[in-house]
């Protein structure tokens, strides 16, 4: 209760508890102090006179979690190819607007106080006469800070206190660009445990390093063409050009983001003020918030060979599972004609009319439908590439010209520059695609490619005289082509227009690094994840999973599901290094990939859901064909063997214990039903199968509140306070 003031807010008793109550807090100061202040939630930066940020502060604590020596400019530019730092501040009571002054630019920065949080808007940009400026830097803000470190939501802090920002527009890329990390202690990264690369700090707001954590941003001048290298590592795509964009999109001016800091537990409380107060993407189940919906983790049925033929057998499955989502594979691709158009193939109803009536009908038996997509990977049939000519707006590469004619048979060509890349052998010229195999230099101005493959991808082998040009073509993981940003723009358009003519409710963007590749980091993200989440005719349980996520689509994306046991670059050990990242993320526990087959022993299935159940997560894929369903003799166990882990995992039954226990790969497990979604009975086996020791009753939690009664407030200050529950089921309660 408040009693400073009436409050009514509806709060919700999920996996994380989220009420977070507000009352005003103070203006700034009338006039400029040194050293000046940005006050953000409990978040106070100091800056000095030039602009370099001197502390972070714990306004409640007063303890300083800047990293000590690592004193940096709150926000530069790069012009003219160099950094280029302020040498002085100065700030404006009446429009609270901070002027960052160098001999290259000044930059206009207007800090709006909210009262969890501040927003930090580049509002003015002049640079000096012929000056060119390439990207603005925010940051990066160096802490010293190392138990938690949440990547892609740029949330970092210890057990007493958590900061972080937040990107608010896509211009405003939350990561760092690979070209300037020598000004973004590029050097000093540590690279995370999550996923097969082993990090993520090339698409993420905050990285951990060597001395602390970072948090930090950037926003890219396209006012005209620019070279860039991949996100990933500048070899993968070499050097790409990107631009223009017309304005404002693409200038620096409105780079945005959100500053706060907060408790520990109600971090995600000011993401979800931010998120709805700023616009961003607010993907919601039932009213719900994703971030807090224990509905955005459930699991699926996926089919490699799901069609309109054996929907119906799909459908059964799924329900002597429990399971309310069947999602279409086929292969590693999805239901498509091809990739980059994404239409239906005749599998799943030739058109999105015919997939509609798929998903109507497993909606009568209360199953909802997903499909998998590639992102921007363009497959070498679809339109974008095939037939001839190609669409001119494929990512592409370093362009160099040839310095000898190249007839229509021949298999070298010389030219005046490499490719820019080992990786993707493949060049445009003309309208024709060409491969090769080896690119050698054999004088200071020649190169020569051997082993051309010519006429590829159903173009046609010409002549070309000296002087054309070859450019090379970004290349996806699979050997097509890859969009730039206004294939991308398309791509979600389609993928949007899907969603809304068919009833599709769950789509998952593999290979979505691949946007990145393209040239343009982080914003390619923003522009397909985010694309698609603004098109959408309902937002409400539509839930999107993929590989990876970064900072410029974390509100948009439900959750991550990368790996699972089974997987040749996946174990049990990469499933908890995984779920390690989706909890500093505020993301939902997820066990990956579960492959599962009609003859399998409900021995292996059920040890194999024990494991997910001691990360207290469910498996997002139950991966499988119909086919192997319908004709296995220990399907009907299986399908009961999921049912009741899926039930105990989802009521929060299992103790810390239990999960302990069930951590142990050497271990067998089965789970037995007592009662309903309400009891089980927990029994180790050995490898035979045979029972080990006594059973352990499981039982699920009685809903209510694990709180204490909530602290007075004082007007005028801020006030916190979480409402924690005893179950992570979705409950609701109107709090008074």
């Amino acid at each position: 209760m408040i009693r400073s003031r009436s409050v009514t807010a509806l709060a919700t008793a999920a996996v994380t508890g989220l009420a977070a109550l507000a009352v005003a807090v103070a203006p700034p100061a009338a006039q400029a102090s040194v050293p000046l202040k940005i006050e953000a939630g409990f978040l106070s930066v100091g800056l000095s006179e030039a602009g370099r940020v001197t502390s972070l502060v714990d306004s409640r604590s007063g303890i300083d979690y800047v990293a000590a020596g690592k004193s940096v400019p709150l926000v530069s530019v790069v012009a003219d190819g160099q950094q280029a730092v302020p040498t002085e501040v100065k700030y404006s009571p009446q429009d609270k607007v901070f002027t960052f002054r160098s001999d290259k630019a000044s930059i206009d920065v207007k800090v709006v106080q909210f009262p969890t949080y501040s927003t930090l808007e580049v509002v003015g940009l002049d640079p000096a006469p012929g000056v060119d400026v390439q990207t603005l830097l925010w940051g990066p803000l160096p802490t010293n800070v190392t138990e938690t470190v949440g990547e892609d939501v740029g949330v970092v802090g210890n057990d007493r206190f958590r900061f972080g920002w937040r990107p608010l527009n896509d211009k405003t890329v939350g990561s760092w660009p690979l070209e300037y990390y020598g000004y973004g202690f590029g050097a000093d990264l540590v690279p995370s445990g999550f996923g097969s690369l082993g990090t993520q700090s090339e698409w993420s707001v905050a990285a951990r390093t060597k001395w602390g954590s970072i948090v930090r941003a950037y926003s890219y001048d396209y006012s005209k063409v620019r070279i860039r290298g991949s996100e990933l590592r500048l070899s993968l795509s070499g050097q790409v050009p990107v631009g223009p964009m017309s304005a404002p999109e693409g200038r620096i001016v409105g780079s945005k983001l959100a500053l706060f800091g907060s408790a520990p537990d109600l971090a995600l409380s000011v993401l979800s003020e931010i998120a709805r107060g700023q616009g961003l993407p607010y993907p919601t189940i039932n009213g719900q918030w994703q971030k807090v919906a224990q509905a955005t983790r459930q699991s699926v049925f996926a089919f490699h060979d799901l069609r309109g033929s054996n929907l119906a057998s799909g459908v059964q499955f799924a329900k002597q599972a429990g399971i309310k989502n069947l999602y279409s594979v086929q292969n590693a691709a999805g239901p498509w004609v091809t990739t980059g158009h994404y239409q239906f193939n005749s599998n799943f109803g030739g058109s999105d009319a015919g997939a509609a009536q798929l998903v109507a009908a497993a909606g009568q038996d209360g199953v909802r439908i997903g499909v998998h997509t590639l992102s921007d990977f363009i497959d070498p049939n679809d339109p974008y590439v095939s037939p001839s000519p190609a669409d001119p707006r494929l990512a592409v590469g370093k362009t160099v010209k040839l310095t000898r004619p190249l007839g229509q048979a021949d298999t070298t060509l010389y030219a005046d520059g490499d490719s820019g890349s080992v990786e993707g052998k493949r060049l445009r010229i003309g309208d024709e695609f060409v491969t090769y195999s080896t690119v050698t230099k054999v004088s200071d101005t020649e190169w020569q490619f051997t082993g051309l493959g010519r006429a590829q991808w159903r173009s046609v082998a010409r002549s070309y005289p000296v002087g054309t040009p070859a450019t090379r073509i970004v290349m996806n993981g699979y050997g097509g082509a890859i969009g730039g940003l206004p294939i991308i723009d398309e791509i979600a358009t389609r993928l949007a227009t899907m969603v809304n003519t068919t009833g599709v409710r769950l789509m998952s963007y593999d290979g979505i690094e691949s946007v990145s590749y393209s040239g343009w980091g982080g914003r390619g993200y923003a522009h397909l994840v985010n694309g698609v989440y603004r098109k959408l005719d309902s937002v409400d349980g539509f839930i999107t999973e993929a590989s990876n996520v970064s900072g410029n689509s974390w509100e948009a994306q439900s959750r991550i599901n990368y790996g699972g046991l089974g997987w040749p670059d996946s174990d049990y050990r990469q499933i908890t290094w995984n779920n390690d990242f989706y909890r500093a993320n505020f993301l939902p526990p997820m066990a990956g990939s579960l492959p599962i087959g009609g003859n399998d022993t409900l021995l292996k299935t059920e040890s194999n859901l024990a494991l997910g159940a001691s990360l207290g997560a469910t498996f997002g894929w139950y991966e499988t064909n119909v086919s192997s369903l319908a004709t296995g003799s220990n399907t009907p166990a299986i399908l009961a063997a999921i049912k009741r882990w899926e039930s105990a995992v989802n009521a929060g039954a299992f103790t810390a214990e239990q999960k302990k226990l069930m951590a142990d790969g050497s271990a067998r497990w089965h789970l037995s039903e007592v009662t309903p979604n309400q009891e089980w009975s927990l029994q180790r086996l050995d490898s035979a199968g045979q029972p080990v020791g006594e059973p352990q009753p499981v039982t699920a939690p009685e809903p209510g509140f694990t709180t204490p009664e909530p602290p007075d407030a004082q007007l005028g200050k801020l006030y916190e306070f979480k409402v924690t529950s005893s179950t992570p089921q979705t409950i609701r309660y109107d709090v008074t």
